[in-house]
């Protein structure tokens, strides 16, 4: 599908005054994502819808992050464009300096991860204690590298809310949806691996292509390997994407 058709139905609107696109394959691509992470369950539509929502609201944040702090260091006015596998901010004018480059970059991960600790917090209000919010968002998601969870008493408010109708368990999924998208999504795009933000960040402070190249092209391939073996067959093509990119600016 080239942009001209993809274009054609585009959501067009501004936030914060910078101009978005939304490009129709973008929906197909969110789709098949949370079609592939939720079929092993017995109705997997609804998770998979929202995992749609959180997905677009997520790649919102991380490219208006980027969009803000580029204008902000530039005076320009930046465009984002979402489509295929992601989002891009385009900025007419380049950075200033090689720091606020970097700055620009670590934005959108940063704001994709704080977007999860706002929905934390609104969580928090309703189950009535949002330090238990926060602490399950921030320490759940690696807790099996690290070994360290949410206190009890953190589950308990939690369990508490819903067993007393505080929360429902559409909202309860909605939430959890909010945390593993933002979690996740901002971890895996530190990998630093081309084009990913990790890899932009690694070449912005080494300025050296061929080295963050080998670097990526070493840790997409051993992904694609794990997903591969893991049966997700989207992760797998895209690593392989990734793959090819970083193979190309080796040679």
């Amino acid at each position: 599908m080239n942009n001209e058709n993809q274009s054609r139905g585009s959501l067009r609107f501004q936030l914060f005054g910078i101009p978005i696109e939304i490009q129709p394959f973008s929906w197909l691509i969110l789709a098949i994502l949370g079609l592939s992470m939720f079929s092993h369950m017995a109705s997997p539509l609804q998770p998979a819808l929202i995992f749609v929502v959180v997905g677009m609201l997520t790649l919102l944040a991380h490219e208006l992050g980027h969009a803000l702090t580029a204008k902000a260091f530039t005076r320009s006015t930046p465009i984002v464009i979402i489509g295929n596998l992601g989002g891009v901010t385009y900025t007419p004018v380049s950075m200033p300096t090689r720091m606020a480059h970097f700055l620009m970059v670590l934005a959108g991960p940063m704001a994709s991860y704080a977007l999860g600790m706002v929905a934390a917090v609104f969580m928090g209000v309703q189950i009535g204690s949002i330090s238990s919010a926060l602490m399950i968002y921030t320490l759940d998601p690696l807790s099996f590298i690290t070994g360290i969870h949410a206190p009890e008493e953190a589950y308990m408010a939690l369990a508490y809310a819903v067993e007393s109708g505080g929360i429902g368990h559409f909202t309860l999924m909605l939430y959890s949806t909010f945390f593993m998208v933002c979690f996740w999504w901002t971890f895996f795009n530190l990998i630093p691996i081309l084009p990913m933000d990790g890899g932009q960040l690694l070449l912005t402070a080494t300025n050296k292509p061929k080295f963050v190249a080998m670097v990526g092209l070493g840790l997409s391939s051993l992904l694609a390997i794990w997903f591969l073996t893991g049966g997700n067959i989207f992760m797998t093509l895209m690593l392989g994407y990734f793959a090819w990119i970083n193979w190309q600016i080796l040679r």
